[in-house]
């Protein structure tokens, strides 16, 4: 088998339970999602800027979060970072392993 044939491989049992996890909730769960994981994102990102900039007030924690998000809004505005998909094994160049 070559390593690079998914295939093969096991499968691992805890994607298996948040799969199904995944279908057994509602639409009207899923929905809410996004906006707890953008919170939930922004909240890890605070902690991020905290720990570059130990001396930002919270004003200053705030204004740099809006920042970034501006950056990312601006990347994908201009396409700079595009989803290219997912790579069959059979595409990587040669000598190339993931």
């Amino acid at each position: 088998m070559s390593h690079l044939d998914r295939s093969k491989r096991p499968i691992d049992p805890n994607i298996l339970e948040k799969v199904r996890y995944s279908c057994s909730r509602t639409m009207g769960e899923k929905m809410l999602d996004g906006p707890r994981l953008f919170d939930l994102d922004c909240q890890l990102e605070r902690i991020r800027i905290r720990a570059q900039f130990p001396t930002f007030n919270d004003e200053q924690v705030e204004q740099e979060l809006r920042y970034r998000h501006a950056v990312a809004r601006w990347n994908d505005e201009d396409g700079i970072y595009q989803d290219a998909g997912v790579l069959d094994s059979d595409e990587l160049p040669v000598g190339v392993s993931d």
